[in-house]
């Protein structure tokens, strides 16, 4: 159903609400995803003005109780309604709005038309709101990409274009709360028109098209953090859990103890096991670098991956889509393949 009926000139947006605090009113117990796209639609009168908008809503959830299978269930539908619309915009909630722009730009990195993920850290209904700008910067942003024919999986938010793979909230309370990681940013809003600074080099999906109905997403990935004092038995506990894979934030370029409580051993204990270690790092910017201190030499004796400059969204996922077809012996190949300039390379 439209919001405007367009000329055959017009550009044709798809917009695909799957709920988040940009659709959310009070609930017995808080904020809830309670609007539909239309409703949220209204507040934003001017993009009449841009052309003729399709409305589909997808699912209402607070983006924390977004689960893979919802990125999958987003991608088909993408993919299902990929040549009827010049651009899609899709509304998110923030908290894990970068898990699905890691996941999508994987699954969907050969998709021909601009999608723009978008949400706010206000209600559209609260004074102060964010959202009727997020989403008319977002338009504005899927206008400029058909324009120059630059396609990916992208964020707008707070005036910012940010590339899928890169993308990272930062600040959670902040209009400003997402950022590219270690890439540039894609655009910006300036005197209230879109301009495109940067185009992604590389968008390679992991999957072929015919593969997206079948492929499946292992879950069963660890994060975990270390921290002055982390007890060896804790990642011994997790290692005999016999998870799929483990993701280590460590300390600085990747720094993990040997010496004490020395990780070392269940390390070793894991690659015995065939269970994938990536190293990354709890700093945001800069990425890892095991070559520089002991601290990082003695874990590549064990056999753990570097992480390289990757967010630990684009790991995650990343993990989660290669597991089910890449032998663990294999996996740092392809997780260190740059797909979609998720990652930096020599």
């Amino acid at each position: 159903m439209s919001e405007k009926k367009g000329v055959s000139n017009l550009l044709h947006f798809l917009v695909v609400s799957t709920g988040g605090t940009i659709a959310s009113g009070e609930g017995r117990e808080g904020l809830t995803p309670t609007m539909t796209g239309h409703d949220l639609l209204k507040y934003v009168p001017s993009l009449s003005q841009l052309g003729e908008i399709d409305v589909h809503d997808l699912l209402f959830k607070d983006s924390s109780n977004m689960s893979p299978l919802d990125w999958k269930r987003i991608a088909m539908f993408l993919i299902a309604q990929e040549k009827r619309y010049d651009a899609f915009i899709i509304l998110h909630g923030t908290d894990t709005m970068a898990y699905t722009a890691s996941a999508l730009s994987f699954m969907i990195a050969n998709f021909t038309k601009p999608v723009v993920i978008t949400g706010s850290m206000q209600p559209i209904t609260q004074p102060n709101t964010d959202a009727i700008d997020n989403i008319y910067s977002s338009f504005l942003f899927a206008a400029a990409m058909i324009r120059l024919r630059q396609r990916g999986i992208t964020i707008a938010f707070g005036g910012q274009l940010i590339h899928g793979p890169r993308s990272q909230k930062i600040l959670s309370h902040d209009y400003t709360a997402f950022t590219s990681i270690n890439y540039p940013h894609l655009g910006h809003i300036e005197k209230g028109e879109a301009i495109l600074t940067h185009r992604p080099s590389l968008l390679t999906p992991l999957f072929h098209q015919k593969e997206y109905e079948t492929f499946e997403l292992e879950t069963s990935v660890f994060l975990l953090t270390l921290f002055p004092g982390f007890r060896a038995r804790y990642l011994e506990y997790i290692v005999n859990m016999e998870p799929k894979a483990i993701v280590i934030e460590a300390l600085g370029l990747g720094g993990v103890p040997h010496l004490g409580e020395s990780l070392l051993p269940p390390l070793k204990l894991s690659q015995d096991l065939g269970i994938p270690v990536v190293i990354t790092t709890q700093c945001v910017y800069g990425g890892v670098d095991l070559n520089v201190y002991e601290v990082g030499r003695k874990t590549l004796k064990m056999g753990v991956i570097s992480g390289k400059d990757m967010t630990r969204e684009a790991i995650i996922t990343k993990l989660m889509l290669l597991l089910p077809y890449v032998e663990p012996y294999n996996v740092e190949k392809w997780l260190h393949t740059n797909f979609c300039d998720e990652i930096t390379l020599p």
